[in-house]
């Protein structure tokens, strides 16, 4: 006589579950649709995702504020570079030391974000400005020269699928960000 075993689960039955981005956050269909909806619009009122919902609006407000403190909803203020008249690089770098790199740009008013990726390249950084020689300047100065980097490669961006905000920081009243210690008026126009 065969036993079964109660607890076994076909591989089919495995593949057919893969987890979801939803359930990978931890969020919930309500959560979800309160994402959707500000996503779409960022105006949007509580109570109009209440309705929708069939909520409260201290319960979606509750929402909110739990998708916040979990990391899983921000806030971005910055400039949609489908409407504005700036120039974005994507600059690919090889480098012996990411963080470092990414460390001498961090009061650099051109540089938008970077990311750590793997593969070839293993640093991507994003630059804008308001003419591609300045770009250049930066990226020629700051990183061909670099004993960190291995390799660069300089993309311009010529156009985006959706809008791209791009979180520009041009504070004129820091200090480090004015005077950038490697120099940068030789190299920028």
């Amino acid at each position: 006589m065969v036993k079964k075993i109660k607890n076994f689960t076909p591989v089919a039955d495995l593949l057919d579950k893969k987890p979801t981005i939803q359930s990978k956050m931890g969020l919930d269909e309500r959560d979800d649709v309160i994402l959707q909806m500000l996503q779409r619009d960022p105006s949007v009122s509580q109570e109009e995702i209440a309705k929708k919902l069939k909520l409260s609006q201290p319960s979606v407000w509750a929402r909110i504020r739990n998708l916040k403190d979990k990391g899983l909803m921000k806030n971005i203020v910055g400039v949609n570079f489908k409407t504005v008249d700036l120039d974005l690089a994507k600059v690919d770098v090889s480098a012996t030391d990411t963080q470092a790199v990414i460390d001498e740009f961090k009061n650099c008013p051109y540089f938008v974000n970077a990311l750590v990726t793997s593969g070839r390249f293993n640093l991507c950084l994003f630059f804008t400005g308001t003419n591609l020689k300045d770009i250049e300047g930066i990226v020629n100065h700051h990183l061909r020269g670099d004993p960190k980097v291995k390799e660069v490669e300089l993309n311009i961006v010529i156009a985006t699928a959706k809008d791209f905000v791009l979180p520009l920081s041009f504070d004129c009243t820091n200090k480090k960000q004015k005077d950038c210690p490697q120099d940068c008026k030789r190299c920028i126009g």
